[in-house]
């Protein structure tokens, strides 16, 4: 009896009537039992090594068994394992192994069930054939060549893998003969043309060495190779190999070795250097400084167009860099991001020389520059100037703010004043007294939410609270009593009671008032003022209207200056270009913006859209 690590019992006699080669061994790779055939065939006997270590007995095979074991104690199923009986002493037969997890009644493995099968000739052959394609593909890799089969039939062209490496296309590219051919330079081309058509239509093999233009644009040597295949006197495929031969790589390295005598400097200068071909755009050479730059080797540029390695927006210069080549000698320093072999972004600068070899040929000697730590730093100051300038301006706004809505406070207070001074009767003085003190509280709640505003910080969403729209309009009715008293003036509020907006308190009052004081300010001498506010509502905002009948703007020729610090547009001694560029700078902090519907002469209507977030 066998006992598993959970205390189940198994019994195992069954393995001595069954016909088949089977071993089993246990968690420890301990043998537990092996059927008569297995027995047998391998001229062992279960009293003299049940319990002893399985690996023990084939130590010429344990360390490639012992993996496939212990996959089989995994999980993994049906693990095949060939054994040569000429590595081993203990059968004159190769078999193959059967590997399979062995399982209690609770399903945990308890160990592997071995199973030994005959090896057939058929069997044979397809092992020694996967090796073989095996070791063909890495010879191909290695060597740069790749098959490729064409149905003439089906007119369908398929080929390996190493072909897509060759021309530097994805792996995932499905090519037909057209593209396939249409990759080769044109003289080339049509010679690839000529020996297909041969091929197909009388049967005649090729051996050509040809140009091919890959997708990156370098221009390579391979050797094609194609094999007609005929059935019943007409061709149905053709087989063939495509090699990326060497020629030029040893070319490119004589030019490397020429430049470096021209240029002696050119491994000793501090600085990343280049040198790429003026016509073809590839890089010929590249100094050590540029490759510990990069992190990468030099065979990784060379050959290549530059254009594989910088972003579209120096591509699309190349043009102009050539004229200024040609025109100057040298192009002005560009920047551009670079992504090194760390997937680090670096910011390089470049300046290119035009340089001439003894044989005439022209180049580009180029200067790369790394600008990452001088780009965050300049980053990092703009950013600073950015944010000083921005809260200059809030301190601006604020101090403006003060400054106007004081004024309010203080016009109003002079207004009631005089009216109480000129007012004999007792009614009449009460309620200007009345009006007094409502201003005066009004005046102390103005106060009160302009230290509200000195405490805001960044988050101005998080300060934004649900106000009654009507009862903001009534505050600041109270400040402007004693103008539109003055001024004759009327408000019609058409504002639905439940209305809500999402807003800064003070700014909210501040808005109204700026917005209202500027109607009666800027109303038509011969009109009383009348404003009249409104609701509207969409998904996003909630937009107060604000019309009046007054003098109007000159949009098309004020539009742009409209919300300008300073910018005033009619002849008013009182206008100080001031309101506008508070209550424009409020709606912006309240991520709410400002619309302006006016014509001279015919009113304005304001429009402020309040964001519901």
């Amino acid at each position: 009896m066998f006992k598993s690590k959970n205390s189940s019992s198994f019994s195992l006699d069954w393995i001595n009537q069954i016909p088949s080669s089977i071993v089993i061994i246990d968690t420890d790779f301990k043998l537990i039992s092996a059927s008569p055939r297995w027995q047998a065939n391998f001229q062992l006997d279960l009293n003299a090594i049940e319990g002893k270590h399985f690996l023990n007995l084939f130590p010429e095979i344990s360390q490639d068994l012992k993996a496939r074991l212990q996959y089989s104690l995994d999980g993994l199923r049906d693990i095949k394992f060939k054994y040569n009986a000429k590595d081993c002493q203990y059968s004159s037969k190769d078999s193959i192994w059967h590997l399979n997890p062995w399982k209690d009644g609770y399903g945990n493995i308890i160990g592997v069930v071995i199973k030994v099968e005959p090896i057939s000739k058929t069997q044979e052959l397809e092992i020694e054939l996967s090796k073989t394609k095996l070791i063909l593909n890495q010879k191909s890799a290695v060597a740069k060549i790749g098959s490729w089969e064409f149905d003439v039939q089906k007119e369908e062209l398929h080929w390996t893998p190493i072909v897509n490496k060759i021309y530097g296309l994805p792996a995932a590219f499905e090519p037909n003969l057209d593209e396939a051919i249409g990759y080769y330079i044109e003289e080339s081309r049509e010679i690839i043309k000529r020996v297909v058509f041969e091929a197909i239509n009388s049967g005649k093999p090729w051996n050509e060495k040809a140009q091919l233009k890959r997708e990156d644009g370098t221009i390579i040597w391979v050797n094609t190779i194609g094999r007609p295949k005929f059935k019943e006197g007409k061709c149905i495929r053709i087989i063939g190999t495509i090699q990326h031969l060497q020629d030029e790589v040893v070319q490119n390295v004589e030019v490397s070795n020429s430049i470096k005598i021209e240029y002696p400097l050119f491994e000793k200068v501090p600085i990343g250097l280049a040198i790429i071909d003026l016509e073809t755009g590839v890089f010929l050479n590249l100094n050590q400084h540029m490759l510990k730059l990069t992190g990468f080797e030099k065979e990784y540029f060379l050959n290549k167009n530059y254009k594989q390695f910088v972003n579209a927006h120096f591509s699309s210069q190349s043009e102009n860099l050539t004229q200024q080549l040609l025109e100057k000698g040298s192009f002005t320093p560009i920047k551009f991001t670079f992504s090194n072999n760390k997937k680090h972004l670096l910011n390089l600068k470049v300046t290119g020389t035009l340089v001439e070899d003894s044989t005439n040929v022209k180049s580009v000697l180029c200067t790369f520059e790394n600008i990452t730590s001088q780009f965050k730093l300049e980053k990092n100051l703009k950013n600073t100037i950015a944010s000083a300038r921005e809260k200059n301006e809030q301190l601006l706004n604020f101090a403006h703010m003060v400054s106007h809505n004081l004024k309010t406070h203080a016009t109003n207070f002079s207004l009631l004043l005089n009216f109480l001074n000129d007012e004999t009767g007792k009614i009449q003085r009460n309620k200007y007294m009345n009006m007094l003190f409502s201003a005066s509280d009004n005046l102390s709640e103005t106060i009160k939410g302009l230290r509200e505003i000195v405490a805001v910080k960044s988050s101005i969403n998080e300060e934004k609270k649900l106000l009654s729209l009507n009862e903001s309009l009534f505050v600041v009715e109270q400040n402007v009593a004693g103008l539109l008293k003055e001024t004759n003036g009327k408000i019609i509020n058409e504002i639905p009671e439940t209305t809500l907006v999402k807003a800064l308190p003070a700014y909210l009052n501040s808005i109204l008032t700026n917005c209202i004081t500027n109607s009666i300010k800027y109303r038509c001498d011969d009109k009383k003022p009348i404003i009249i506010l409104s609701i509207e509502e969409n998904k996003s905002y909630t937009i107060l209207s604000v019309e009046d009948n007054g003098l109007g703007i000159d949009l098309e020729k004020y539009g742009n200056e409209l919300f300008g610090l300073y910018k005033t547009f009619h002849r008013n001694k009182e206008s100080r270009g001031i309101g506008l560029y508070i209550t424009k700078n409020q709606m912006d902090a309240m991520n709410g913006k400002i619309t302006v519907e006016s014509k001279p002469n015919e009113g304005t209507t304001f429009k402020f859209h309040f964001n519901k977030k």
